[in-house]
Order: C-alpha cells, then structure tokens, then sequence
C-alpha cells in the first residue's frame, strides 16, 4: 500500500521525504568541491522536490549533515563489500542511486524496498539507464510485518552475507517498531552488518518551522542513547564515523548557519566538537 497523503502540504507523506532527500543529494554535484556526484537524484527529485527542499530554513546545515552521512554511509558500504557481503537489502531505499554512482562489484545483489508508488516512480525515471550492478526493486510498506517477513525469507534466506542499510528509515518509525525490526535482522542467520544513520543528541528541537513542514512525516524514533538501544536487541556498533569526523575528512566545515553554526564558533573547541559527533553513520553486528 501506498502512504496516506495530506493535500495541504507540500511534504503530504513519508514518500515525499525521499523527493527532498534527492534533491539535497543533487545540488552537491553543482558544487565545484562536490563530494559525490548524484545525476540520477535530480531528475528523479523532480521541481517537486526541489520546491520541498527550498522551502525548508537552515538548507545549508541540512545539506551538511546529509552530505557527511552520505559520504559516510558510502565508504562503509564498499569497506562490507570488500569484506564478502554478497546481497545488499536496502530498506526505505527512497531515490537513492548508489548502484548507478558507486563503484560497485558487478555480481553484487541490491534489493531496495519502498513504497509502491516510489518504486513505480524509480522504475520508469531509471528505466533508460543501466545500474552497474542489478537491481531488483520491492514495492512494500514496511510496517507490515507479514510483508516484511515474507520479504527476508525470500531475500536473506538465499544469500550467504547480507548487509541492510536503512539510511533515513529508522526516524520515523516508533520505537516498539524500529525494536520489532531489530529482532526480526538479528533473527535472520544471513544478514551480518546493519547500516544506519544515527543521531545521540536525544530529542532536540527541530529547526523552526520544521514541524509543521513534517506534520505528515514526523520523526517518531525517540531515545536517549542509540546505541544503547540496539544493544538490547543484540546489535553493537562495529564501525562508526561521525559527521564531525567525515566533515573534516571531506574538508567541508560545518556552514556558518545562523544562529546555530555562529553558536558553535562561540562555544569552546571541544565541546563544539561533541556536538558535532552526536550524530553519523555506523556499522552495526550482531553482539553474538
């Protein structure tokens, strides 16, 4: 099934997220010092979403942390690559084009899975172009569990080392859901690596105006320690870059956002840079 829309509002569901998303991922190409290339993401953002994207205040400081855990998100998946993964299940995949812009191995797996009407969109808007991998796409909603059972018995059952990425899924889930989606991996023999964005700084205010853009996709996952959280369901982090450090990595400082990123030049150097590490990419394994 698809998502429920509201009509008032530019985002009227969670799949509009993915339009802005690609439209953030985009316009880094226009820049002389981009770190990646996403051709794929405008067209597939559309005027859509790009209008999402402008209409949003403090777009720089959005693109900053985007680009890093992109860039971030990346390198983690060609280092489990290298490492023998052999099937990629991406969940909520969104426009992401990873198998059409990263230098991917050409007998690797991918399966991305969204909604219906995502998946329809990323099938005829990519049908003239050739992944460097094959891809396999899976029009589902998440959230329903026999669905998504059936989905990794078919899927994760046939592989030997699976790797799942959820990149922009987990906010908006709820809690009782992202634990129910944590047992149902750590259950499944196959997958041996789970890549996530995160973010530690617990809940903090969203920009303003931010929450009314969002009323029809809010961010539901609420916790005071992530990693804390995954634990309890048997995942422990392996590999974890933060913004900060892949920021710096990609020499692309935080932006002097008003009034954020001017209070952050204010503060003392470390803490600065603690905040700045509340949030990233990371590699999650099975404790066990």
């Amino acid at each position: 099934m698809n998502p429920p829309r509201h009509s008032d509002a530019l985002i009227r569901s969670v799949a509009d997220t993915a339009l802005w998303m690609a439209a953030v991922r985009a316009s880094e190409g226009l820049r002389a010092d981009a770190v990646f290339q996403d051709r794929l993401g405008s067209i597939l953002a559309e005027e859509r979403g790009r209008s999402i994207a402008r209409s949003f205040s403090r777009r720089a400081m959005l693109a900053w942390g985007v680009v890093a855990r992109t860039s971030a998100i990346d390198r983690l998946i060609a280092e489990e690559l290298r490492n023998g993964v052999d099937t990629v299940l991406n969940l909520g995949a969104g426009m992401d084009t990873r198998p059409y812009r990263m230098d991917l191995p050409p007998q690797t797996r991918w399966v991305e899975v969204d909604f219906p009407n995502i998946v329809e969109t990323k099938n005829t808007s990519l049908a003239a172009y050739t992944p460097v991998c094959p891809v396999e796409r899976v029009g589902m909603d998440l959230l329903d569990r026999a669905s998504r059972s059936e989905f990794f018995s078919r899927h994760a059952s046939g592989s030997h080392h699976v790797l799942v990425i959820t990149e922009g899924l987990v906010a908006y889930f709820c809690n009782d859901d992202v634990a129910l989606l944590a047992k149902e991996l750590f259950a499944m023999p196959s997958i041996a690596g789970w890549i996530q964005d995160f973010d530690n700084a617990g809940s903090r205010p969203q920009p303003r105006g931010w929450a009314k853009k969002l009323e029809a996709a809010p961010f539901r996952f609420q916790v005071k320690n992530w990693f804390e959280f995954f634990k309890e369901y048997g995942w422990r982090p392996r590999k974890l870059i933060t913004n900060l450090e892949e920021s710096e990595r990609n020499h692309r400082p935080y932006p002097f956002d008003f009034p954020f990123g001017m209070i952050l030049r204010a503060l003392p150097k470390e803490m600065s840079r603690r905040i700045l590490s509340l949030s990233g990419a990371v590699l999650l394994e099975k404790a066990t």
